[in-house]
């Protein structure tokens, strides 16, 4: 059985860069990063969200501490892109809106105030200066922070492959099978490789709650999200290049929506992506897991969607539509679980829609909880501790 100073089960978002970090800080580690399923309307899982091409990325939030995990990750994209030889960050500009009377207006009143704070603040718009601007139609009354620079969108595939190299790169095992027990120190791979560590990190994101790998089971929310995509021609794609990310509140609704930029896939077409539900089917088990990303999604959540994106782009011409599921995880607290589960067990999960932008930072200080040091002076108003079933 090989034995390391740290076990790191999850190579998503937040596990594989808290792997990279420790790693990097002279420590034996072992990464458990299961592949990406060869065909997901088949495979057994484990499914991850980032699995995909393309991620708002963006230093406005309604929040200042999830403002903060945005920036610290942000700001450290060009090294990680630069040591790893990855294409990770674009930067085509991001657009936050939202409407400044009824029941969403607080929101918009919280981004306007972080973003006001920050350093080089973005250009504050109104709808008229938006669609002046950017051509993008929002609902009349809404208010939005545009930053040119820092916002756009990343590629949440591109990250993960780089964050594992790094780690690779600082002397860490990865091990390519899903761990399927874990007892006091000791993991079992699905493939029969045994592995011990005085410490372990259990970062599986929407599995976190469901895959008995952790001593206390956290209290989390994961949610079946359907996402809908527009393909473009080559046309259409550059007309829109200069498009920004965007997320708004449609007239009348009560919770935004988010949308990326034409982006390229892996099967060659240009796409724009758009999502965002509040209320949607809960996964509770891996068997519900699967038959969720098995399928498609919800084809009217996808008309309901699409029908919001042909509304803020107006003369957009599509090619072809399609939905696909997604899976979205909520803690209690609304802030990641950053937390010991036992003695020698921390759990790093619970990314609220957000993981993949500010998936470094979160590694980064999973990382220092999992070796011991407090984060208490990292900045942040939140603890990041977890809430226990």
């Amino acid at each position: 059985m090989d034995t390391f100073d740290f076990i790191v089960i999850g190579g998503g978002m937040m596990g594989g860069p808290c792997a990279r970090y420790l790693a990097e800080g002279g420590h034996s580690v072992a990464l458990v990063a299961a592949p990406e399923p060869a065909n997901r309307t088949t495979s057994a899982g484990p499914f991850g969200s980032h699995f995909d091409a393309a991620r708002i990325t963006r230093r406005v939030a309604a929040d200042a501490d999830w403002s903060l995990l945005s920036r610290r990750s942000i700001d450290r994209y060009r090294d990680i892109e630069a040591r790893s030889g990855a294409r990770i960050f674009h930067e085509t500009g991001a657009l936050m809106a939202g409407p400044t009377e009824g029941g969403m207006a607080a929101f918009t009143d919280r981004f306007l105030s972080i973003a006001g704070a920050l350093p080089q603040p973005p250009d504050i718009l109104d709808a008229a200066g938006v669609a002046d601007r950017l051509g993008i139609a929002l609902p009349n009354g809404s208010r939005a922070s545009f930053e040119t620079m820092q916002g756009g969108w990343m590629d949440p595939r591109a990250m993960r492959g780089a964050q594992i190299d790094l780690a690779l790169k600082a002397g860490a095992q990865v091990f390519a099978s899903p761990a399927c027990d874990a007892q006091e120190g000791s993991i079992r791979l699905a493939d029969g490789t045994a592995l011990s560590a005085g410490h372990v990190v259990v970062a599986t994101g929407p599995h976190a709650a469901s895959d008995g790998l952790l001593p206390r089971v956290p209290l989390l929310k994961v949610w079946a999200r359907t996402i809908a995509f527009a393909r473009l021609s080559e046309a259409e794609g550059a007309r829109l290049a200069t498009m920004p990310s965007m997320i708004w509140v449609p007239d009348g609704w009560d919770h935004d929506l988010y949308m990326l930029p034409p982006v390229r896939y892996p099967d060659g077409h240009l796409y724009l992506k758009i999502g965002g539900q509040v209320d949607s089917a809960r996964i509770h088990s891996s068997e519900d897991m699967a038959a969720w990303f098995h399928g498609d999604g919800e084809a009217d959540v996808g008309l309901r969607l699409l029908a919001e994106m042909r509304r803020v782009l107006p003369g957009l011409q599509v090619e072809a539509e399609h939905t696909q599921p997604c899976a979205v995880v909520w803690s209690e607290t609304g802030y990641p679980y950053i937390d010991r589960a036992g003695p020698n067990v921390t759990v790093l999960c619970g990314g609220n829609g957000a993981a993949a932008k500010c998936g470094d930072e979160l590694g980064r200080l999973g990382a220092m909880v999992a070796s011991g040091a407090g984060i208490g002076g990292e900045g942040y108003a939140q603890t990041f501790e977890a809430v226990w079933a």
